[in-house]
């Protein structure tokens, strides 16, 4: 049987390589999209401690007990000068 329309075979060609061409730019943008997330730890990584300042510590130190009130004012006054 002859083809009577031999330009549609060229066009669903075409229409099928641009759809497959458009999946594929947006499987490579979602990736990416979830490679800078990992990145930047916003998701899938393990949340650490934020690191606290010598007063912030000290404080801390001073309400545990750990250090008298005149420890405490001794070092805070320390820190002070440091700065």
């Amino acid at each position: 049987m002859p083809n009577y329309y031999p330009m549609m075979d060229d066009y669903y060609f075409g229409w099928h390589l641009g759809m497959s061409l458009a999946w594929l730019i947006f499987l490579i943008v979602v990736a990416y999209l979830i490679y800078k997330l990992i990145k930047q730890e916003k998701i899938f990584a393990p949340s650490r401690p934020v690191a606290n300042s010598a007063g912030d510590i000290l404080a801390e130190r001073y309400a545990k007990g750990e250090l008298t009130r005149d420890q405490y004012m001794q070092m805070k006054e320390l820190l002070k000068k440091d700065q």
